[in-house]
């Protein structure tokens, strides 16, 4: 019998009135870029897909590299592992940028070219290590260089501020890279003669 003694005082309290709670604008998060105030023009957003078509060139070409010599060449699966980790720093930020700037995410590159996965493949007829690897490195340092030159005339045609700071980082990050690789591909070609 208590419980309906119980019934008029609930519904009582229902009735009565609430106060909202304050509403309290979200902390800023730290380390992500400002949305956009406007999308990026049409040139701005094409020189952002080119410069993270060039990084996932550099991811996946360092995944192959750590996965095919992790185990036969150490020290050229060790030679993939900065490369692969500076790109992945810098990937995040690129797709915060690129979605902040309005270009939508399936334009946004999450493999390397079918162009570049093609002359990947065609590699795959060579059968000795030794020489797919010297291939492999040849094709690496000759795309490098030219993802990292077009990044460097791409980054001279930026119009938003953002965009062109964060472009100076990706294009120092892909002529580093660059470098090393070529530099990696004399060494090797010079061992083998």
């Amino acid at each position: 019998m208590k419980i309906f003694r119980l019934i008029p005082l609930a519904c009582a309290l229902v009735a009565l009135p609430v106060a909202a709670p304050a509403q309290t604008p979200p902390a800023p998060t730290t380390g992500a870029p400002a949305p956009a105030k406007k999308p990026f023009s049409t040139g701005d957003a094409k020189v952002l897909l080119a410069i993270a078509d060039s990084m996932q060139f550099q991811l996946k070409m360092s995944e192959l590299m750590s996965g095919k010599f992790r185990e036969s060449n150490p020290t050229l699966a060790a030679f993939a592992g900065p490369i692969r980790q500076e790109t992945t720093a810098l990937w995040t930020p690129t797709v915060d940028m690129a979605t902040a700037g309005g270009v939508e995410g399936k334009k946004i590159p999450l493999d390397m070219s079918k162009t570049d996965r093609a002359n990947l493949t065609k590699l795959n007829v060579i059968k000795d290590e030794k020489k797919w690897t010297l291939a492999y490195f040849e094709f690496y340092a000759k795309e490098s260089k030219k993802n990292a030159r077009d990044a460097e005339a791409g980054v001279k045609t930026l119009a938003d501020a953002g965009l062109k700071e964060w472009g100076a980082k990706a294009e120092a990050l892909l002529k580093s890279q660059a470098e090393r690789i070529e530099a990696k591909y004399k060494e090797l070609k010079s061992a083998k003669k």
